[in-house]
């Protein structure tokens, strides 16, 4: 019983316990209230400097050597040295310094910059490079007309986007020109960005091969952000063969700027306070938003770089470009933007859409058209968790002729098979002209939120529930072509097919 009695560990009792805080309290406050070491207790438990702190006679070194500066250690006050103390038995003095103080300095604490811009190095070209291993090494223009992608080879030799093919083969004549395939660009695009999620889920598609990403408080996550950049970098690169540049700052429009300075596979970050000198030395084109026109408006004014640009005042550049265009101007110049990173919002309507080459008056393969485009429509709302009650169908014919016409659903639903009979109502109604149809759609409004329950007596309701989950589970994991209805095979004999559905027309509205 006595050496049971001599392992026990008693606690004090609550009395000393707040006994032993008003004590170390009173040693931290003076008569005129909180001590230094009670300030820098709060600064560093607010990641900076409390307010007041130069009232009260701080400097900045002293400041910094509270925020838990590497080289001045940080000095426990007497409540923490107090073992009875609160601080102490709540075990907070270590986690507090954690958080200031990581294993290699500074961490959590200190601001990193944030906002990451990804942009894919030449996109479309780069795509027709994984698509054909042949073209890998070569000068490729994509496009008609006009080059609206040139790989680096090609780039390197002068040709630049926008411009015309005939001077884009005079200047590169062995370069190889492919028409595009639109289709495969948007598949790769979706590629990239569920990677970028994967990081973080702050991710903004700003253009098809344009992100930003916000890793705001991720700081416990990646301890090592600059290596979880590379990471990023390379496996993008690893799961799609497609070469991305990355720029790291506290502001877009400043990331974005260093994401395109040493592409490709550019990688430059800046740390918070460093932008005006990293700005400084660039040209003023560089900044978005300033064109040919406002950059040869700056130069006959002698403003060739962005530090230049910088000792404008504000009210000058109003005066020259207008109220809004000149604070932007002059904002981005001193690498200030409020725009943060938009999360992806849920839409308020559905429409998918696709133009039939040289036009069709077969009844039989619009109505499977009709079918593909409501199996879209519905797939979508369910993944949004939405139900429509109001569908529209739009055709338009060879001779330009249009008809369009809308209904409300008698309940809201997200069942294709529902959809399709309301889009078959319209068509019959609207396909009146003995004249091909060159255009068919299929859209839905007035969306709600999915709250649908089971039917106590229609089974067949709870049974195509469950029909259209499986589709999606069984399409999520396998691809779109996995499944499909009886007139999907004709469709499939007009139109080839990928791994999330058709190749229209119109891939951009019909996916």
């Amino acid at each position: 019983m006595e050496a049971l009695i001599e392992n026990v560990v008693i606690a004090p009792p609550i009395e000393a316990l707040r006994e032993g805080l008003e004590t170390t309290e009173e040693r931290s406050l003076g008569p005129e209230g909180p001590s230094y070491s009670d300030t820098g207790e709060k600064a560093v438990a607010q990641g900076g400097v409390a307010q007041g702190d130069v009232a009260q006679g701080f400097s900045p070194e002293d400041s910094a050597a509270i925020a838990g500066s590497s080289e001045t250690p940080r000095t426990e006050t007497p409540a923490e040295k107090n073992p009875w103390s609160a601080w102490a038995w709540l075990g907070l003095c270590r986690t507090r310094e954690a958080k200031t103080l990581g294993p290699e300095g500074p961490s959590h604490s200190v601001r990193i910059p944030n906002i990451v811009h990804v942009d894919v190095d030449a996109f479309f070209a780069s795509v027709e490079q994984v698509l054909n291993p042949k073209l890998r090494g070569k000068p490729v223009l994509v496009g008609r007309g006009c080059v609206a992608s040139a790989s680096y080879e090609a780039k390197f030799l002068g040709v630049k986007t926008a411009m015309g093919f005939r001077e884009a083969l005079r200047i590169c004549p062995q370069a190889i020109v492919v028409p595009g395939q639109y289709e495969h660009y948007a598949d790769f695009a979706e590629r990239v960005r569920r990677i970028l999620e994967t990081y973080t889920p702050a991710v903004e598609t700003a253009a098809l091969d344009d992100f930003y990403l916000d890793f705001a408080g991720t700081g416990r996550l990646y301890p090592d952000y600059q290596a979880t950049l590379h990471r990023l970098q390379a496996e993008i690169f690893g799961r799609t063969g497609l070469n991305v540049s990355i720029g790291a700052a506290r502001t877009k429009v400043v990331a974005s700027i260093a994401s395109r300075l040493e592409r490709p596979r550019g990688f430059r970050m800046i740390a918070p306070g460093d932008e005006e000198n990293f700005l400084t030395p660039l040209p003023v084109e560089k900044l978005h938003g300033i064109g040919h026109v406002h950059a040869g408006a700056l130069a006959e004014r002698g403003i060739a770089t962005i530090g230049q640009l910088r000792q404008v005042p504000k009210p000058a550049l109003q005066a020259a470009f207008g109220e809004v265009i000149g604070l932007q101007i002059w904002e981005r110049a001193h690498g200030l933007d409020g725009r943060e990173v938009l999360l992806p919002s849920t839409p308020k309507s559905v429409s998918r859409e696709t133009t039939i080459e040289g036009g069709t008056i077969d009844t039989e393969f619009l109505s499977g058209l009709i079918e593909y485009l409501s199996e879209r429509i519905g797939s979508t709302l369910r993944e949004y968790g939405k139900q429509a009650r109001t569908i529209g169908l739009r055709i338009r014919y060879v001779d330009h002729f249009s008809a369009h016409q809308t209904v409300r659903l008698t309940k809201p639903t997200n069942d294709e098979r529902e959809l399709l009979a309301a889009a078959n109502d319209l068509f019959g109604k609207l396909f009146t002209r003995r004249v091909a149809v060159r255009l068919a759609g299929v859209s839905v409004h007035n969306l709600e939120t999915d709250k649908r329950q089971h039917e106590l007596f229609d089974t067949n309701a709870n049974r195509r529930w469950y029909l259209n989950r499986g589709l999606d589970s069984v399409r999520g994991r396998y691809g779109w072509n996995a499944v499909f209805y009886g007139k999907g095979l004709e469709l499939r004999e007009h139109y080839a097919t990928k791994p999330n559905g058709l190749v229209l027309s119109t891939p951009c509205l019909s996916r």
